[in-house]
């Protein structure tokens, strides 16, 4: 019987989500008795032989021209490419940087002493600005559940599951105490996707979006919300929009604030 080949492949970000593979242990064992890992730069030194692919999972945003050929050359041969954490899938964390011009940015890591800019740079994007994906798996990083899950479905010829719940809706479940109401702070959970379980809010950290936002967020009401305990447009807006997963959910709550600040919040 031919195994399926699998590629694991990684563009910019913190290679989190290969490391959330293998930390599958004993599951991956299991995994690679029913498929062939053509490559994975993070567990195999052998290079790719470029051949075809069944499946592809690639990390990271596309930040380079070199990233987008890179990433356009893995869907030429990838029967099915899906996009690997959150990075991948939104942007993520390098699509801080797209709101501030490369050259400022440069020079503020490195000063003035670099002699030239290098023009390869683009925004930070996910893989969907340049390609079909034919699944997502979100995550800063990835869970274990949702790995095996989107592997085993993979796998039996179906669609990656997805989860429309918000993180509220897992603190509910877990009945924790609602940070925005008893704590009057930031917290992302009313408009982001679950499956984490919660588990920054369980410890008492409000949640900061990592996986995304659900497909219909409430935005009025949680505008209304985080208006009510007085937390301000900037640090509202900052919160949604730091791994840029909401990013255009945090747009139209600005949009709200600028339109009616009185109502919606102190700015």
């Amino acid at each position: 019987m031919t195994l399926p080949r699998v590629g694991i492949f990684s563009l910019t970000g913190c290679a989190g989500d290969q490391l959330a593979l293998l930390n599958l242990e004993q599951e991956i064992l299991e995994l690679v008795a029913h498929i062939q890992v053509v490559t994975f730069g993070m567990a195999d030194s052998r290079l790719d032989d470029g051949g075809p692919l069944d499946i592809a999972f690639v990390e990271g945003s596309v930040c380079t021209e070199a990233e987008e050929r890179k990433l356009k050359a893995i869907r030429a041969r990838a029967g099915h490419l899906i996009a690997l954490g959150t990075c991948a899938v939104w942007g993520g964390i390098p699509a801080m940087r797209n709101t501030i011009p490369v050259e400022v940015l440069k020079a503020q890591v490195y000063g003035h002493t670099l002699p030239a800019i290098n023009q390869d740079e683009t925004k930070a994007l996910p893989l969907s600005a340049f390609v079909a994906v034919d699944g997502a798996i979100p995550g800063c990083p990835v869970t274990r559940t949702d790995l095996l899950s989107a592997l085993g479905n993979l796998l039996n010829g179906l669609p990656i599951p997805t989860e429309d719940r918000t993180v509220c809706t897992e603190c509910r479940i877990n009945q924790t105490p609602c940070l925005v109401e008893q704590k009057a702070v930031v917290c992302c959970g009313p408009l982001s996707r679950a499956g984490c379980d919660a588990v920054c809010t369980t410890f008492g950290q409000p949640c900061t979006g990592c996986r995304g936002p659900v497909d219909d967020p409430a935005i009025d009401a949680t505008a209304e919300l985080f208006a009510g305990k007085g937390l301000s447009k900037e640090a509202v807006v900052a919160a949604l929009k730091r791994y840029s997963a909401p990013a255009w959910v945090g747009e139209q709550l600005a949009e709200r604030y600028a339109a009616d600040p009185q109502h919606l919040g102190r700015g």
